[in-house]
């Protein structure tokens, strides 16, 4: 080794003196990746590359001419060029030229075919459509060219030249052929475009290197030394040779036209590393080869098990029997899943005994068939085989388990090359359950047909071509007519549409026919006979149509529903007379569930006079009664609703609404209609006027009891009053006139005492009945008076706030807010135990608002008034109402009381 790289040192310091300031001129063609030039017009490729790096290293200039192959090869014939990098493709033009010794990549054909196909060997390629590059070294090359290979394997082949191999591949991906031959370099780079598959079929193997001729004695110096660097460069993994072809190969990314090569190496040791470097090639081929064929096993193997899944796993039963001779047959193939079955029926014969038994055997002793079906069997398979083609029949089977059916079979001879059949293909398809489903579709159909009949319905059948009408004998008599008294066309049948209803069945019929509804359906009157018209109900479509979509044929029934219509149209006259009834009366009818909002299913059209709202307004959601109604009512009115409606009674409720500023009050009562309860009908009628009599009454009888108790106090005051103060002093003047010690002076004392007593108490009860602070000073002072006289002899603090600042209200008003406030005070001290409360007096510019809250220990408000036996409560009700107001009370055990006093109120406006 030490001697081989000794003499290798010394040929190159020999030969380093050739090298220096040399020109080296390199052709260059399209040969991508090897050399080619990209769109700048640079060399690049694996060959250029490589002599690239020789050049720098040995300080050569390289010169490139491009030119098409067969320029390239003409140019280094005629010595222009010194160097060429060698192609395949062109290997019969360079029998004239040098090859230098180390090679530098190898390559083969490689056949490639259509998605679909399953080529293992040059064999499959016999009969099929094979695209070539004519010039290609590969297809013409005397030894093991494909021409060559064909002819020994005795192939016939339909050869389609290409001008290049982008061709060959475009004709496989467009499927013009069924396979092309390509270099395996332009495949390896190129395949990925195309809908194409690289198959296992490789042929004609060759090495790639640089060409060169003796008669240029530049070549001839420099090539030795292009050889030299090239076997370094192999000898380096991470060499400028490895990685050019890495960037080529392994990322597979298009490059631009390829070049030809670098420099040369120089020639040490030629027959050695010649033979090194050819064992090195035939190695990398056979592991090449080896792995191509593991692939293309392992890919056969695969289609193999797929192909035994799809067989084991169809829904038709495929067998192959094996012909020995005319009425001679046996068992090649059967499914897995029926071999089991025929094992499972017969013990004693397993998948290895029956595969190759005689078929006969098979029907007679397995399936147990009789004679007459497998002599049909026989005369069918014998069919075949003299026809040559497949067969297809109906025959009735028996499987391993006794079960009968019909099945649906196919027998296919298989021909050797002499069109003798060698096989049978037996593919049986079970039809036992669409048979059953013709039967039971044929008698739907006749069943249908009575039910038509039993129905008592026309049908018609309309050619629209033709204009032909076919009509079933109960159409005719539907109309009154016998069938052979009309024509049935169709002209005549639109005549008998009444007039009103003409256009109309027009427009339907023209939409159906365009296609813009799916199905016909309307109601016409017809005439009959008689000259009567009688309503039906027609229902139609089309049932077939052109290859224009034009409609051919459509079909269809005629109800007689005139009956109905006659009682719909009773029914929507005794609608409309319920609807005016309903219009006249002097309030609103309603239905509505019974949901949380109420929501109405119908409102009469009362509902304009009561609201001065259509009733669309509510049935659209848009609008609610219980909007215009206080909440305080909103909440007692449904408490009531619910109650009876649990009960199932009818209801009563009383309650104001707010109508465009105006204050109106409703009466309504309604009850549940549905037995689930979620339904209630009603009626709501304005008892505004009734209400204003019914506060008018109740106010005169309050001022009655006023003036009445005015009348009292004032002569309890002014007379009674008046009178035991002229006692008194009577009484007194007597005490001068009797002596201390006697006993009658103690009496006259105690007397006394009593007396003015009496005089107190008739002044506080003429006080009570009317104070005269109300109408001297008003209801502010009088209640701050009120609650002074009270802190005396009370543990309760009472507030009180105002803001009327001084202004007085009316006289009335005043009166009956006292007495509200007097009774309310005299039951917090009375009964609420509570530690504090506060009166609050507010008047704004439509209304006074009265508050008296305490923290007392409460009572049940609802109760004490349904009761009757408050007498204070009802008092405070009547006075509030009797001035058009609202009175409510929120209390509960353990809560305290707020009373709230809402009264309706003008601000008087003074016009100066």
């Amino acid at each position: 080794m030490r001697k081989l790289l000794l003499t290798c040192l010394l040929i190159i310091v020999a030969l380093a003196s050739v090298s220096a300031q040399r020109t080296l001129r390199v052709g260059v063609y399209d040969n991508y990746p090897l050399a080619f030039m990209d769109s700048r017009g640079e060399a690049r490729g694996i060959f250029i590359d490589i002599l690239k790096y020789v050049a720098e290293k040995e300080g050569w200039r390289l010169i490139y001419k491009p030119g098409t192959p067969e320029k390239c090869f003409q140019l280094l014939e005629q010595g222009e060029i010194d160097v060429l990098a060698e192609s395949g493709d062109y290997k019969g033009r360079s029998s004239e030229f040098k090859i230098a010794k180390v090679g530098i990549l190898s390559t083969w054909a490689r056949v490639y075919a259509k998605r679909e196909s399953d080529y293992t060997s040059l064999l499959d390629l016999g009969g099929k459509k094979v695209a070539v590059l004519e010039d290609s070294y590969f297809i013409t090359g005397p030894y093991k060219g494909f021409y060559a290979s064909i002819k020994e394997l005795d192939l016939r082949c339909t050869i389609v030249k290409a001008k290049n191999y982008k061709e060959i591949f475009e004709l496989i991906d467009k499927k013009k052929v069924d396979a092309g031959i390509v270099s395996r370099i332009y495949g390896d780079v190129h395949d990925y475009k195309y809908d194409i598959v690289q198959t296992p079929v490789v042929f004609s193997p060759f090495r790639l290197t640089f060409l060169y001729r003796d008669a240029t004695p530049l070549a001839a110096k420099v090539m030795p030394i292009v050889e030299n660097h090239l076997i370094a460069l192999k000898a380096d993994k991470s060499s400028i040779y490895y990685s050019s072809i890495e960037n080529y190969f392994t990322n597979n990314k298009p490059f631009e036209v390829p070049v030809w090569g670098y420099a040369l190496l120089a020639v040490i040791l030629f027959v050695v590393i010649q033979l090194v470097l050819y064992v090195n090639v035939l190695r990398r081929m056979v592991r090449a080869r080896t792995a191509d064929l593991k692939r293309a096993y392992a890919n056969i193997k695969s289609r193999q098990q797929t192909l035994s899944l799809i067989y084991n796993n169809a829904s038709e039963l495929i067998a192959l029997f094996q012909v020995r001779k005319i009425g001679s047959y046996s068992v090649a193939k059967l499914p897995d899943w029926y071999l089991q079955e025929l094992y499972r029926s017969n013990s004693d014969y397993p998948a290895y005994k029956i595969l190759g038994m005689g078929l006969k055997d098979l029907y007679r002793k397995l399936l147990k068939l009789d004679d007459t079906e497998i002599n049909f069997r026989f005369q069918k398979i014998a069919e075949a085989i003299k026809a040559k083609h497949s067969i297809k029949y109906e025959e009735g089977f028996k499987t391993p388990d006794g079960n009968r059916g019909v099945a649906e079979s196919n027998l296919i001879p298989i021909l050797d090359k002499n069109r003798k059949c060698t096989h049978i293909l037996y593919v049986s398809r079970n039809i036992t359950e669409e048979r059953k489903m013709l039967e039971a579709l044929s008698e739907s159909k006749k069943r249908l047909q009575m039910a038509i009949e039993g129905a008592r319905e026309g049908m018609w059948d309309w050619n629209i071509k033709s204009g032909a009408l076919h009509l079933n004998d109960y159409q005719f008599t539907m109309l009154g007519y016998e069938v052979s008294e009309i024509l049935p066309r169709v002209e005549d049948f639109i005549e008998m549409v009444h007039p009103d209803d003409r256009q109309k069945t027009n427009d339907r019929v023209s939409r159906h026919l365009k296609g813009e509804t799916d199905y016909y359906e309307n109601e016409y009157r017809l005439k009959t006979k008689s000259g009567e018209w009688k309503w039906l109900l027609v229902h139609g479509r089309v049932v077939d149509r052109d290859e224009y979509g034009r409609a051919v044929r459509a079909i269809g029934t005629h109800v007689d529903i005139h009956e109905f219509k006659m009682t719909e149209q009773a029914l929507i006259e005794s609608q409309q007379t319920l609807s005016n009834l309903m219009a006249n009366i002097p309030g609103m009818v309603y239905r509505s569930k019974t949901d949380k909002d109420f929501t109405p299913l119908f409102v009469s059209e009362g509902s304009k006079a009561l609201f001065g709202i259509a009733p669309d307004e509510f049935l659209s959601g848009n609008l609610r009664i219980s909007d215009m109604i206080p909440d305080e009512y909103n909440a007692e009115n449904i408490k009531i609703i619910n109650e009876a409606i649990t009960a199932n009674k009818p209801f009563q409720i009383v309650y104001p609404v707010n109508v465009n500023g105006e204050r109106k009050w409703l009466w309504e009562q309604g009850r549940a209609m549905s037995p689930a309860g979620d339904i209630i009908e009603g009626f709501v009628m304005d008892i505004t006027d009734r209400r204003l009599a019914q506060e008018k009454i109740i106010s005169t009888i309050i001022e009655t009891e006023d003036n009445e108790r005015a009348r009292i106090a004032k002569e309890l005051h002014d007379t009674l009053g008046q009178k035991l103060t002229t006692v008194s002093l009577n009484f007194n003047s007597l005490k001068k006139d009797i002596e201390p010690n006697n006993g009658i002076l103690k009496k006259l004392n105690t007397g006394l005492n009593y007396l003015k007593e009496a005089i107190r108490d008739s002044r506080e009860i003429a006080h009570n009945l009317m104070p005269q602070s109300i109408d001297d000073f008003g209801y502010v002072l009088s209640v701050q008076s009120l609650l002074a006289d009270i802190e005396t002899v009370s543990s309760v603090k009472f507030d009180f706030y105002d803001n009327l600042k001084e202004e007085r209200l009316p006289k009335n008003t005043e009166l009956h807010l006292y007495r509200i406030t007097q009774e309310a005070v005299n039951n917090i001290i009375k009964y609420s135990k509570a530690q504090t409360a506060s009166i609050q007096l507010m008047k704004y510019d439509e209304e006074v608002i009265l508050t008296i809250e305490d923290d007392g220990v409460g009572f049940d408000a609802g109760n004490k008034i349904n009761e009757g036996n408050s007498f204070g409560l009802k008092s405070m009700l009547n006075r509030v109402n009797s001035l058009s107001g609202t009175l409510q009370i929120e209390s509960g055990k353990g809560k305290g009381t707020v009373i709230i006093v809402e009264i309706p109120y003008r601000q008087k406006v003074t016009i100066a």
